[in-house]
């Protein structure tokens, strides 16, 4: 049952709607994405965008200075949470998606490869394309506890716009990261209830189902654009070499993408995300071409934000599984 559904919002469809359409009982496969927070304009966005980096700046930052026991104190309070009703559990929400125990472990890896004091990772949006086990899922859950309390607060908002009713009183409604404190707060809001669970509604411009900061966007548009040109500056074994007769010469063509994978990946023994991190290593300016990149993506035409046909679509096939 969707939202509008439970709520006897009639005639309403999810273009009327800010806030996704989602399910009352069923997780929905969509995430939020903390770049589409950044990009775009408002307040809410905007303190949400601050929460968010402060929260990873905080940890980087202690991690930095050698101070892992206060960095993953931090980490320890960031919980799974049900009351968004994103992800990919497949019965009644389950929240698999970010638990502090894996949440430690992802930053005990990038701190264990040298990905922080090699300046591979500098904010939020490179652990999605560097750390194995930490994608779509585990990241939307950690942005949903770090904005819980601005969650809260848009729900209080469209709660007052479409009528629906709120508790009487502030309720307990989990953690938010604080940025004057810089470490987490307890949340007491009024709150939205629906069978007896606490819901949060999410600004549909922000859910997708792929991010764009992904170890497979950052091959496809920096990584194999760099090694293409590098094996056809040098002349190097992979470079495919063709007579034209047009030209009436032999002319050299770089190696597709398909050959790049199997010598420089598969033959050695590599993951994409440990060839990603390899090559970044060897050229360092791929990483901050590939960002400037994506930021004029997520503010063009072709963004990974769904339109209201595609979220509507999403949540169908979802509720009919």
């Amino acid at each position: 049952m969707k939202y509008s559904e439970y709520f006897e919002l009639e005639d309403v469809t999810q273009s009327d709607l800010d806030f996704l359409d989602g399910l009352i009982n069923k997780d929905v496969p969509l995430y939020i994405d903390p770049s589409q927070i950044e990009v775009q304009e408002g307040e809410w966005y905007e303190e949400s965008a601050r929460i968010i980096n402060s929260f990873f700046d905080r940890v980087f930052t202690l991690y930095r200075q050698g101070e892992k026991d206060r960095a993953e104190a931090l980490l320890i309070n960031a919980h799974e949470p049900n009351e968004t009703k994103l992800g990919v559990s497949q019965e009644n929400p389950q929240g698999r998606g970010t638990s502090s125990e894996k949440l430690i472990e992802v930053f005990r890896h990038v701190i264990d490869q040298g990905l922080l004091q090699d300046d591979l990772i500098s904010n939020y949006s490179d652990l999605t394309i560097f750390v194995k086990d930490f994608a779509e899922d585990r990241m939307s859950d950690l942005v949903t506890n770090l904005l819980r309390e601005k969650l809260a607060e848009y729900t209080i908002e469209q709660s007052d716009i479409y009528g629906l009713q709120l508790t009487n009183e502030n309720v307990e409604i989990g953690v938010a990261w604080d940025i004057e404190t810089l470490n987490w707060k307890t949340v007491n809001q009024r709150a939205l209830m629906a069978n007896g669970s606490l819901l949060l509604l999410v600004p549909k411009s922000i859910v997708v189902q792929k991010y764009l900061f992904t170890v497979e966007e950052y091959l496809s548009k920096a990584v194999f654009s760099w090694r293409k040109k590098y094996h056809l500056e040098n002349d190097t074994e992979l470079v495919r070499k063709k007579f034209v007769k047009k030209h009436d010469k032999i002319v050299s063509f770089p190696p597709s993408n398909e050959v790049i994978i199997e010598k420089e990946i598969t033959n050695e023994g590599l993951t994409r995300k440990e060839y990603a991190i390899k090559v970044t290593r060897a050229q360092n300016n791929l990483l901050p071409q590939f960002r400037g990149t994506i930021d004029h993506t997520l503010r063009g035409t072709y963004s990974n934000r769904l339109s209201d046909e595609e979220l509507t679509r999403i949540v169908n096939k979802r509720s009919n599984e």
